[in-house]
């Protein structure tokens, strides 16, 4: 669908929404970025340390000679400690901000010069079209961050089911999700005391002006979040600051003062619900790392 036909939907609900795929322009992987490092952000820190902890159990698990694919790669640090240690034939990063993809992966290649990398800017929340530009081979999706909660749970198990067609029989998927705790610590991670989280959330309009040509006043909303603990999930939004009229193609929308629009439903997860999305796709969760404060999980996911 055209990206202005699909804003346009997507404002028009009942509940006004922005497809978290918008948070992601350079600046906007900058300012992600710079989430990552914040002391309220315990995910990085947390995913970090069971690769500290477990690296060698990590690549026993997924073996030699993988192509190791990685939608949502970002700046590719995530993804070092695994090309280092596993030694895989291919590195595929995939994002949707081109150069700051190209920039990742350029020096990636750099560092590991008999690795063959080839990046991917693409929508990977879509159909993965790109198929054949990814080496033949036994293939490692590796999905980490907790990045799969941004989605619905239907969309959860349609992605990971084309995950699954991805890799094949043969391959697996290595998952990172962060788990259920209490409220006050996920309350803090999405809503820091420096206002980079804000930042990040308001930077999501300058891209919708980018790509549809919107006219979004940027310091006319306000950053909320909080967390939804019957749903398990962190729902972050933006408030209109004032009544607000917003030209998008050829269509006016208007907004009231309090008026919200949902940009990020981040859910959490319960070491049962990780089995149950993996049954979804015929898989099932061979093995699994936690942190040393239960905090995070990394899953990897083979054929059933």
């Amino acid at each position: 669908m055209d990206e202005t036909l699909e804003v346009l939907a997507s404002l028009s609900e009942e509940l006004p929404r922005l497809s978290p795929k918008y948070f992601y322009d350079s600046r906007g992987s900058e300012l992600f970025e710079e989430i990552t490092v914040l002391p309220e952000y315990y995910l990085t820190r947390s995913e970090a340390e069971i690769f500290d902890r477990h690296l060698d159990d990590i690549a026993q698990a997924l073996g030699s000679g993988d192509i190791i694919i990685e939608p949502g790669s970002g700046n590719c640090s995530k993804v070092r400690p695994l090309l280092k240690r596993a030694a895989p034939s291919a590195y595929i990063p995939i994002d949707i901000a081109g150069e700051f993809l190209w920039a990742a992966a350029a020096n990636t290649a750099l560092e590991h010069p008999n690795l063959g990398v080839t990046a991917i800017a693409a929508d990977f929340t879509q159909s993965w079209t790109f198929l054949e530009e990814i080496p033949k081979g036994r293939r490692i999706v590796f999905y980490p961050g907790s990045t799969l909660g941004n989605f619905d749970p239907s969309a959860q198990q349609d992605f990971i089911r084309q995950l699954a067609q991805v890799v094949g029989t043969q391959g697996g998927i290595l998952l990172g999700v962060d788990l259920h705790k209490d409220s006050a610590t996920l309350q803090r991670a999405y809503d820091d005391a420096a206002g980079v989280t804000a930042a990040f959330n308001r930077n999501m309009l300058a891209v919708v002006n980018a790509r549809t040509g919107a006219n979004f006043e940027l310091k006319e909303w306000r950053h909320q979040a909080r967390y939804n603990s019957e749903m398990r999930r962190i729902e972050m939004e933006l408030v209109a600051q004032s009544t607000q009229t917003v030209t998008i193609g050829d269509q006016t929308l208007k907004f009231s003062e309090g008026a919200i629009i949902r940009t990020e439903h981040s859910h959490k997860f319960t070491m049962a619900s990780i089995q149950d999305l993996a049954a979804a796709a015929a898989m099932t969760v061979t093995h699994h790392w936690l942190d040393s404060n239960a905090r995070f999980c990394l899953a990897l996911l083979q054929n059933a």
